[in-house]
């Protein structure tokens, strides 16, 4: 417990290097308290008192310290919590949200140090959610946790945790990255945004750096889909030499579980309406994780063609 006060405590101390601990606050992951499940978050109830529906104004919160931290830390340590606490921007009532301010590597895994902050009018416990570092906007790693040992957060407060993601939480072992942030996955919400790209490992290794950076563009820019949905949008198409159509598509699974098609009907058409290629797809080697986004290459013979001099410019992908 406490690596993030160790880590801090050994360096220079005095203005400055609370100045360079400013910059480390990372943007805020927040949700309304109304969307997130019974199962991730607790509102206590208080006795006696009713009021009108709160207004959405902005608030700004107060340090709140679990009673083991309020007993371990010396005054010192609580003046650069609270410090960092007030460096935190207004949020609207009603949230609640997750900022993280410390990431130190462990021989183990890696501890996050993060403020859980509580904007609603009533205590709040958080039970199990979800939780994912992102590097420079691409996710690093994923875990859910059981968070009831922090206790009751008061209203209007924000409490600092720390969170130790597991070495096999980890999606990939790249650690170079100018920015990170902890993003809180959870809640009851009518779309999802499969904003995590999964790569075929065989498709991957023929993929340059620029090509993989436009498919993590691609799936990052588009729209949220709706829960317990796939969605599978064109993204690029062209002709080879020997008469082959090659299109290529994303599959976003907005399901709770794997998307595993058997066989898939996909249709080609230009902007008036005419088919330029239709066929089945043997799709049993397609597989993706839910919430996540998966690139997949589908390859027309020649005699699949049916428009072969068709402008490709504007073209439209239909699967069922």
């Amino acid at each position: 417990m406490f690596s993030f006060m160790k880590n801090l405590f050994g360096k220079e101390q005095g203005e400055k290097a609370l100045d360079e601990l400013k910059k480390e606050i990372q943007e805020e992951s927040a949700f309304d308290i109304d969307e997130l499940k019974e199962t991730e978050v607790e509102v206590e109830k208080e006795q006696a008192k009713t009021s009108a529906p709160a207004k959405r104004e902005k608030i700004k919160t107060e340090l709140s310290l679990h009673p083991l931290w309020e007993q371990e830390l010396d005054s010192e340590k609580k003046y650069t919590l609270r410090f960092l606490q007030e460096e935190l921007p207004e949020i609207a009532r009603g949230l609640i949200s997750v900022t993280g301010f410390s990431m130190i590597p462990q021989p183990n895994g890696m501890i996050v140090t993060m403020f859980f902050r509580n904007a609603t009018d009533k205590p709040v416990r958080f039970k199990t959610i979800g939780l994912a570092i992102y590097l420079d906007d691409k996710p690093f790693a994923r875990i859910r946790i059981d968070l009831s040992e922090m206790g009751s957060i008061p209203p209007h407060t924000s409490r600092p945790w720390e969170v130790l993601f597991p070495e096999e939480s980890y999606l990939h072992d790249n650690f170079q990255f100018s920015r990170w942030k902890v993003v809180m996955k959870a809640g009851n919400r009518a779309h999802i945004w499969p904003r995590t790209l999964e790569l075929d490992p065989e498709m991957e290794s023929r993929m340059t750096d620029r090509q993989k950076d436009r498919l993590e563009k691609l799936a990052n820019s588009l729209p949220p889909i709706p829960v317990n949905t796939v969605q599978v949008t064109g993204f690029d198409i062209g002709k080879t030499r020997e008469g082959q159509l090659v299109a290529a598509m994303l599959f976003r699974n907005g399901l709770s579980t794997e998307y595993r098609p058997e066989q898939l009907k996909v249709t080609i058409s230009d902007t008036d309406g005419d088919v330029i290629a239709r066929g089945v797809l043997d799709a049993r080697k397609i597989c993706v994780q839910p919430g996540n986004s998966r690139p997949w290459l589908i390859v027309f013979p020649p005699e699949f063609v049916k428009k072969p001099d068709a402008n490709l410019r504007r073209w439209i992908l239909d699967v069922e």
